[in-house]
This record gives C-alpha cells, structure tokens and sequence, in this order.
C-alpha cells in the first residue's frame, strides 16, 4: 500500500497562509516541509525528517494515514 503525504493549512490572523506537509520518504520516515503562501506561490521556510506521523482530532486518531475511530467499550475501527 503507497503511503499518502499529510498537508494542513492554516492562515495566522495576521500573516500570510501557511502550509505543513508531510511527505513519505523512501528509506521510511516523513520529511516535514513548512511553506509560506507569497501571494504567487508557496516557498519553504523549513524542513527536517521526522520518523513517524499522527494526527489527533475529537472523533478520529489518525497515524501514518490509517484513521482510528474509537466508540466506546473498547470497540475500535482502523481504517485504510
């Protein structure tokens, strides 16, 4: 299974969008990748490699782009 990169955006209350990606790399890990939006294109402000990635939101704990769903009384789902 192709591991799939992760991209958030968010825009600071007064600066330019921002971006962070996260793409797989091919000797394992993720390269984090911060851009800024310049008004034509997005430029990297910084990087580094980071070994493993998971997001975290109120319904969904999602790790390496598998999403878990947990519903009570020990009942979980692991998506694809």
């Amino acid at each position: 299974m192709p591991r799939e990169s992760i991209t958030l955006r968010w825009t600071p209350p007064n600066g330019r969008p921002r971006r962070l990606r996260f793409e797989p790399r091919a000797t394992g890990g993720h390269n984090r990748i911060e851009d800024e939006w310049t008004g034509e294109e997005w430029r990297t402000v910084g990087s580094e490699i980071v070994a493993r990635v998971g997001l975290e939101a109120p319904a969904a704990v999602v790790v390496d782009g598998s999403p878990t769903l947990e519903f009570g009384a020990g009942e979980t789902y692991h998506g694809p």
